[in-house]
């Protein structure tokens, strides 16, 4: 079994998509702050490719959740009262609510 979410779900003991694609998630409200898992997911779930701040600067993360919820809003998904901000400072109530 597997004790950490995994974005890659592996099928017949290989995983179905590419290794530099493969993250790990063991703390949710601190691994997901810069926004890196959370583009990854949505490449994976998506099938595209979206760009991502590379930094570990403040500014960085809050770039990459702006992108996580921007491709939200143009899928048509709509998210209540989160803002990159809540995300990056890892609010767990906010991001309990992005991830559902």
């Amino acid at each position: 079994t597997y004790t950490c979410l995994h974005v890659c779900v592996t099928v017949n003991n290989s995983p179905c998509c590419p290794p530099s694609v493969r993250r790990e998630v063991h703390d949710l409200f601190q691994d997901l702050r810069d926004g890196r898992n959370l583009i990854s997911l949505l490449e994976v779930l998506s099938g595209e490719q979206l760009p991502r701040e590379r930094g570990n600067m403040r500014f960085h993360m809050l770039h990459n959740i702006d992108t996580v919820l921007h491709f939200l809003h143009c899928k048509k998904i709509k998210l209540v009262n989160i803002r990159s901000e809540d995300i990056v400072d890892g609010n767990p109530k906010l991001t309990l609510g992005l991830i559902w």
